[in-house]
């Protein structure tokens, strides 16, 4: 019996201090609300891949060979006795190189790296609140919207 009594008792005294709690919370109404943008810089990366030309490393034997046959038969035509021969061997020479290295054995590569762009973006970073508590306007930051009111914390102190 003595426990529900104590148990009675802490009820309404918490209760009581609950309503003294409330008591010190007004509300007042809210007369403008602006929002405040503040600028960010977001960071964009984005892959770029680019395609680069390259010579294979191997010889191209076949181009070699035929070139060397075409050389040859160019520089056959060209002058006679011992300037055939040289025209000849000048042919199938130069004939040799530029078949080896014909531009339809080059290569595509892809070079690919990352690009890094910054982009400045405004975002909402609260509001400027007005509002009217017992006939006085005050000014206040929130990060949030207040709708039509705005809840306050009232203290009350001793001036000596």
């Amino acid at each position: 019996m003595k426990y529900y009594i104590l148990i009675i008792g802490l009820v309404f005294s918490g209760l009581s201090l609950a309503r003294d709690y409330n008591n010190n919370v007004a509300y007042g109404k809210v007369i403008d609300v602006q929002p405040v943008y503040e600028r960010v810089s977001v960071t964009e990366r984005q892959r770029v891949c680019e395609r680069t030309h390259y010579r294979e490393q191997r010889a191209n034997t076949g181009g070699a060979i035929l070139g060397g046959i075409i050389g040859g038969v160019l520089g056959n035509q060209i002058g006679s006795g011992s300037g055939r021969d040289a025209a000849t061997a000048v042919g199938v020479i130069a004939g040799a190189t530029v078949g080896a290295n014909h531009p339809s054995h080059r290569k595509h590569r892809p070079r690919c790296y990352t690009d890094v762009r910054y982009r400045d973006r405004r975002e909402l970073a609260g509001y400027d609140v007005t509002y009217e508590y017992k006939g006085q306007w005050y000014d206040t930051f929130m990060t949030r919207h207040p709708g039509d009111r705005v809840r306050l914390a009232v203290d009350v102190q001793v001036i000596e």
